[in-house]
């Protein structure tokens, strides 16, 4: 298993992204800590952009540590996952949304358009089905 951690600071506001990666099987689980805002997803938008560039076209997205979700962050996981099925034959899951991102995820209507999951290692498992 190959780990990789990464911490990206955004100024603007005081939000924080910290984005740290693990890789199994060919499946990589992209976790989030902070807030996925208009000030941090320029910076996860960069940071999928790279892995797709260079191979990676299976995500699991561990929201498990992200308190809020705003329009430009479920933008952002939208746009990523639109472009994995098409442009690459990859797939995002999503993993372990707190109350109020699953209700945002829910409002959005995302909760139909992307598979979401209880915990990671079943997002994981479930690209192999």
């Amino acid at each position: 298993m190959e780990d990789r951690c990464n911490t990206i600071a955004t100024i603007k506001k005081n939000s924080i992204m910290k984005i740290t990666e693990s890789v199994k099987d060919n499946v990589s689980q992209v976790n989030l800590v902070g807030r996925f805002d208009a000030h941090t997803c320029e910076t996860v938008d960069a940071y999928f952009r790279e892995k797709m560039e260079k191979g990676q076209h299976q995500f699991v997205l561990n929201m498990e540590k992200v308190p809020f979700i705003d329009s430009a962050g479920l933008r952002v996981v939208l746009v990523i996952a639109r472009d994995l099925r098409g442009e690459y034959q990859g797939d995002l899951r999503v993993a372990i949304l707190q109350p109020a991102v699953n209700r945002v995820f829910e409002i959005s209507g995302l909760n139909n358009v992307l598979r979401i999951f209880d915990d990671a290692e079943t997002a994981a498992q479930s690209f192999s089905e």
